[in-house]
């Protein structure tokens, strides 16, 4: 594995062994707060149309579940449109690509994207 490669990985290890899940899951939040919230609009719009499947309420059970699709679809919007804006992607310089948000600390680097297969492989 050549450097850069041995970076990545550093980085991720001492990112995980500072951040707790908890923080992690706050973190993340805070950069996307549309993410979480439409996952758990699904997950309500589902669990309430099993219960109202279970409850043998017909009418009920399929306004739920209509509800469960425009959430879901929603949570893919809102996935694809974190995406759009670049939250993920990092050149070669470790720096965030425009429009990425400013989400780390001043002069704190993001390590490298992970390097391509060495050749012949």
């Amino acid at each position: 594995m050549n450097q850069e490669g041995r970076d990545v990985f550093e980085f991720l290890k001492k990112q995980q062994d500072e951040e707790t899940f908890g923080g992690k899951m706050v973190r993340k939040f805070k950069q996307d707060p549309l993410v979480p919230t439409f996952f758990g609009l699904t997950c309500c719009a589902l669990l309430g149309g099993l219960r109202a499947m279970g409850k043998g309420d017909s009418k009920n059970s399929n306004r739920f579940m209509r509800a469960r699709v425009i959430a879901q679809g929603c949570c893919l919007a809102a996935l694809a449109y974190a995406g759009f804006r670049g939250r993920l992607i990092v050149d070669q310089e470790g720096k965030r690509s425009p429009g990425a948000g400013g989400d780390f600390p001043a002069g704190q680097r993001m390590p490298p994207g992970i390097p391509p297969p060495p050749p012949g492989k």
